[in-house]
């Protein structure tokens, strides 16, 4: 189903909307859209209302025009104001991967309409993620014997980026060298093939999913200066770990053992200087715990919001 914000048009779902207590999914990607979180969404029903969205300019919801300015701060007031539209007084947030930054920053902004957050996952510092899993994929390029590929993977291991938004396009680049595509996708326990069984796109054409592309280019253009000198764009590329003390409700941090794009570095200073958290690690798991270990991601879930 489809809700107005600001005029645009939000593909949205909810499940369990008799219960009272709220869980709002944010996907990742960007631009990866909330499809594979559907089974969660129904098992986690049963004890609690689940809405899950895809977010502006990603696959159903309406494409952001070539001249349009997108921004995250843009993204959380339109889930604010989705919030109110629903008639929610205070929901709990559920981010995944980059959609883990959307959360944080959404919280810092809102903190008076969010209960608890739930990290799984997340990258809230895209360099750090982005060296963590050339790292990850190094012996698989080195493997390849393409000395362009091992040469970007070394470059991004050790770069200082000036221009935080090449580091987005160089990991890009070299994960369209890697052929192993569990290696590809984060996946550890599970198969790519069993990943997409837990995806629905019978509905899906091909040209919805080709808007996620200006769904991320949006995100990393150069927005207009705000009024305020003493504020400052947030950017996909900034390293939002320095809102992690400044959030008052509490927090679960989810990461799986075998995932690259939430690093030790951040998992540690999450631990260190979140003022009320707590961490599941996910032991078989890679980037997908809700996936990987389904039952326990439930379980763990429910457990944190006190439905257990």
């Amino acid at each position: 189903m489809f809700i107005t914000i600001y005029g645009k048009k939000i593909w949205y779902e909810i499940y369990g909307a008799e219960c009272h207590d709220t869980l709002l999914y944010l996907h990742g990607g960007p631009g990866a859209s909330c499809l594979d979180f559907v089974n969660q969404a129904k098992a986690l029903s049963e004890n609690m209302k689940v809405v899950i969205l895809d977010q502006l300019g990603v696959l159903r919801s309406e494409a952001i025009a070539e001249n349009e300015s997108y921004s995250m701060e843009y993204q959380i007031e339109m889930l604010e104001e989705m919030r109110k539209s629903l008639g929610i007084e205070k929901w709990n947030i559920l981010g995944h991967s980059y959609g883990g930054m959307l959360a944080v920053l959404y919280a810092y902004a809102y903190p008076n309409s969010i209960q608890k957050i739930i990290l799984e996952c997340p990258s809230l510092w895209f360099e750090d993620s982005a060296r963590a899993t050339a790292e990850y994929l190094s012996e698989h390029i080195h493997s390849l014997n393409d000395p362009q590929a091992v040469k970007l993977c070394e470059k991004i291991k050790s770069a200082d980026y000036l221009d935080k938004t090449e580091a987005v396009w160089d990991l890009s680049a070299l994960l369209g060298y890697v052929t192993d595509m569990e290696l590809r996708f984060y996946l550890h326990s599970i198969s790519l093939e069993e990943y997409e069984r837990n995806m629905d796109t019978s509905d899906i054409a091909d040209e919805m999913w080709s808007k996620g592309e200006r769904h991320l280019m949006k995100l990393l253009e150069a927005q207009p200066a705000p009024a305020d000198p003493l504020q400052k764009r947030v950017m996909m590329t900034d390293n939002l770990l320095s809102l992690i003390p400044k959030l008052t409700a509490p927090i679960l941090l989810i990461n799986g053992r075998y995932d690259p794009a939430c690093t030790k570095n951040q998992i540690e200073y999450i631990i260190n200087h979140a003022q009320n958290v707590k961490q599941a690690v996910f032991e078989d798991s890679g980037h997908f715990p809700r996936i990987e270990e389904a039952k326990k991601y439930t379980s763990v879930i429910l457990r944190f919001l006190d439905h257990a």
